[in-house]
Formats: structure tokens, C-alpha cells, sequence
């Protein structure tokens, strides 16, 4: 009897265990912006559930952009960020996803709060479309400096076929900070392709326009190109 109940145990974990781990991938990603000539580098463990939770942490460093060592690649090396998110996908229907959502981040002298809200629609013909609310609180811990507040808007656009993804994001930003141009806002453009070689590995690359200070509005390309490791 007791022999029964152990294997009838480890037959329940099994199945628990099958249904519950679903995917797993590393993303490795250069940065590097036009302007200021920073370079970011970036190793993300994300990870998906069959019941809909995921979570990911991130961790990058940056290097050159400073007097002497502009665009010298690992120049400078300091910490850039550290950054975990987690979320659930619930959907609707075959069409309908929602996704609530909490993302931390951490920097020098700051700790940032994001929780958000995804609502995506997929057509039957590989196009989508998707809107996120998020609200960035970020704390600051450095004496004399005020937390700043504020609120995001993401539209997604993007196709699907076969292996290959193209997306569009465009964001838009009103905060009670100076954000770009001496005002409490800002905006930022992004482009994204990929294609899954195989079930292992997926490349991509990203072009983007943002600011490059709060106190100008002189705009930079902002270039990323990394790879998907599944498993």
C-alpha cells in the first residue's frame, strides 16, 4: 500500500510538473545609441508557465560614452540595471489576450515600480494589435531628490509569418519630471524584426528613435541586435 501511494505521489508531481513547465529562454542584447555613444549589454532568464504566469529577470551593464572612451565596446564597464518583471496572460478568446503585469527596476540611487496593462487582438492573418497602460513610480533614495511619477501609453502593431516577426511600438510619456525639450513629456519610435531559425534559436534586431537628454530635443537612433536562446 504504501509503495502505491508513493508512486501514485510522484505520478501527481510528474503531471503537476509537465503542466507547469512550459518555456524557458535566455536573450543576450547589445545596445548602442548614436549620440551619446553608449553601449548596453544586456542577459535576460525568462520564463513561461501553461497557466498563463511568466516571469523574467534581467541584468545589463553599460560601457564607453564618456570623455576619451566613446565608442569603445566594454570601455568604462559599470552597472547599468537590474530589472524583474512578472505577469499573466489571460486569455479572452481566441483573439483576445489580456495581460496585467508588475515590472522592478533598480539603478543607481533608484528603484522603479511599473505595473501595467496589455490588451492584445490577433487576427487570423498573423497581424495584431496591442495597447499598454503603465505607470513608472520611481523612488528616489538619494537625499534632496524628488520621486518622479509617471504614466506610459504603448501601441503595438505587428506581423506574424511563418518564423518571421516585424512589430512596431510607439510610446508616448507624461511624467512630472523634465523628460525631453524642457518638458514633462516625451515619446519614443521602435521597430523590431526577428526570425526563428530553429526551436533553439531565435536572432533580432531593433531600431529605435529617442531622446537624448531632457534639456535638448535633439533626438538619436538607438540600435539593438541580440539573440534567443530556447530551451
Amino acid at each position: 500500500m504504501a509503495n502505491k501511494k508513493k508512486k501514485l505521489l510522484l505520478a501527481c508531481c510528474t503531471l503537476l510538473m509537465s503542466s507547469q513547465l512550459y518555456a524557458t529562454t535566455l536573450d543576450f542584447r547589445h545596445e548602442y545609441a548614436d549620440s551619446t555613444r553608449i553601449n548596453k549589454d544586456r542577459i535576460a532568464f525568462i520564463h513561461s508557465f501553461s497557466n498563463g504566469i511568466g516571469f523574467y529577470i534581467d541584468a545589463s551593464v553599460k560601457s564607453g560614452g564618456v570623455d576619451g572612451e566613446k565608442d569603445k565596446l566594454f570601455s568604462d564597464v559599470v552597472n547599468n540595471a537590474i530589472e524583474m518583471g512578472l505577469s499573466y496572460n489571460h486569455k479572452l478568446n481566441n483573439n483576445v489576450t489580456l495581460q496585467p503585469g508588475l515590472i522592478f527596476e533598480t539603478v543607481t540611487d533608484t528603484s522603479i515600480y511599473k505595473p501595467y496593462l496589455k490588451a492584445q487582438y490577433n487576427f487570423d492573418s498573423g497581424l495584431y494589435i496591442a495597447g499598454r497602460y503603465r505607470f513608472d513610480y520611481a523612488r528616489k533614495t538619494k537625499q534632496g531628490v524628488d520621486d518622479e511619477k509617471t504614466n506610459r501609453f504603448d501601441g503595438f502593431i505587428g506581423y506574424k509569418y511563418n518564423k518571421f516577426k516585424v512589430e512596431y511600438d510607439y510610446t508616448q510619456m507624461y511624467s512630472d519630471a523634465i523628460k525631453y525639450d524642457n518638458k514633462k513629456r516625451n515619446y519614443e519610435h521602435n521597430v523590431a524584426f526577428s526570425y526563428q531559425i530553429n526551436s533553439t534559436f531565435t536572432p533580432y534586431i531593433e531600431i529605435g528613435n529617442m531622446a537624448v537628454s531632457p534639456l535638448s530635443d535633439a533626438r538619436q537612433t538607438r540600435y539593438r541586435v541580440g539573440l534567443q536562446f530556447h530551451f
